[in-house]
C-alpha cells in the first residue's frame, strides 16, 4: 500500500515537472520549435488571442464613438435639460476613455502584425525547405536548379521557360564572382547563382520573350543563391556562405531573396544562426538536410 501510494506521488511530482517546463511566457523565434508544426500552433494562439482582444477593444471604442456622435448630436440640436452636467464635459470624458483604449489596442495591433508575419515567414521557409526536399533526388546542383523552378512560385514559371530552351544551364553553374571585400581578396565561388546578370541571351529571336521575363522576374524577386556540401552543415559553413553573399551585394549592387545550403546533416544551432543572419539583409536563409540516398546491394 505504501509503495503505490509513494509510486502515484513520484508521477505526480513527474506530471508537475513536466508541465512547468512546457510552459513558455512567449514566442521564442529563436526556439529549437522554429520548424515544427508545434511552434506553428503558438504562432496561431498567440495571434488569436490578440486579435480577440483588439475585437472586444474595438466593440466598446465604437460603442463610445456612438455615444459621443449622440451627445455632439444633442449639442448641436442644442437639447438641453436631460444630463444635470454639462455636455461638452461628458464628451471630453468619453473622448479620454476611447483614447485610453485606443493606446492600449496599438501596442497590441503592432504585437500581432509581428506575430502573423513570424508565422508567414516561417511557413514560407518550411514550404521552400520541404518542396526542395521533395523535389530532389541527390544534392545535385542541376537538381537544385529544377527544384528551385519547381519549388518557387515567383520564378518558377520563367525559370522553366527558361531552361526548356536551352541545351544546358551552365550560365547559373559555378559561378565565380570578384569580392571586393578588402579582408577577402579571392574570388567567390558559387555553385548555383541565379540572378537577372547570369540570363544569357541567344541569336534564336523565339527566345527574347522568354528572356525577357526570366529577367524582369529576378530583378523584381532577388537572386537565388545555393551552396551545396557533402556532411553536415556547421555554424562556421553558415557564417563564410553568408559572409560571401555579402561580399556578393556590394560587388553586384543586386539584392538576394533567397539563400540555401544543403548538405547531409543540419544541426539546430546551426539553423538558429542561419535566422539569425536571415535579418541582416536576407528575405529568406534556408538550410536543407538532404541525406545521400542508401544504395542497396542487391544479390547476384
Amino acid at each position: 500500500m505504501t509503495e503505490s501510494t509513494s509510486s502515484d506521488n513520484d508521477k505526480r511530482i513527474q506530471i508537475k515537472k513536466d508541465n512547468k517546463n512546457s510552459q513558455t511566457p512567449g514566442v521564442d523565434e529563436n526556439s529549437h520549435l522554429f520548424n515544427s508544426p508545434i511552434l506553428a500552433t503558438k504562432y496561431a494562439h498567440e495571434a488569436s488571442k490578440l486579435v480577440y482582444s483588439i475585437e472586444k477593444n474595438f466593440y466598446v471604442i465604437i460603442c463610445i464613438i456612438s455615444s459621443l456622435f449622440i451627445l455632439s448630436l444633442l449639442d448641436f440640436l442644442q437639447v438641453r435639460g436631460i444630463f444635470t452636467i454639462s455636455i461638452d464635459f461628458v464628451i471630453t470624458i468619453f473622448s479620454a476613455i476611447s483614447i485610453a483604449i485606443l493606446s492600449y489596442t496599438i501596442p497590441n495591433i503592432i504585437k500581432s502584425k509581428r506575430i502573423l508575419r513570424s508565422w508567414a515567414d516561417m511557413f514560407e521557409r518550411n514550404c521552400i525547405r520541404a518542396g526542395l526536399d521533395i523535389s530532389m533526388i541527390n544534392r545535385g546542383k542541376e537538381e537544385a536548379i529544377h527544384a528551385i523552378a519547381e519549388t518557387i512560385e515567383e520564378v518558377g514559371e520563367p525559370l522553366r521557360k527558361y531552361i526548356s530552351s536551352k541545351n544546358n544551364f551552365n550560365e547559373f553553374l559555378n559561378v565565380s564572382y570578384k569580392s571586393i571585400d578588402k579582408a577577402n581578396a579571392d574570388r567567390i565561388l558559387f555553385d548555383v547563382l541565379i540572378d537577372s546578370e547570369q540570363v544569357v541571351r541567344v541569336e534564336n529571336n523565339d527566345t527574347d520573350d522568354i528572356i525577357t521575363s526570366l529577367q524582369d522576374t529576378l530583378n523584381d524577386y532577388g537572386a537565388i543563391i545555393i551552396k551545396i556540401i557533402d556532411g553536415t552543415v556547421t555554424k562556421d559553413i553558415v557564417k563564410s556562405f553568408f559572409n560571401d553573399i555579402k561580399s556578393y551585394k556590394l560587388a553586384s549592387k543586386n539584392k538576394v531573396h533567397l539563400a540555401i545550403i544543403i548538405g547531409e546533416d543540419v544541426p539546430e544551432d546551426s539553423s538558429e544562426l542561419a535566422m539569425k543572419l536571415e535579418r541582416k539583409g536576407l528575405i529568406y536563409f534556408v538550410l536543407v538536410e538532404k541525406p545521400s540516398p542508401l544504395h542497396v546491394e542487391h544479390p547476384a
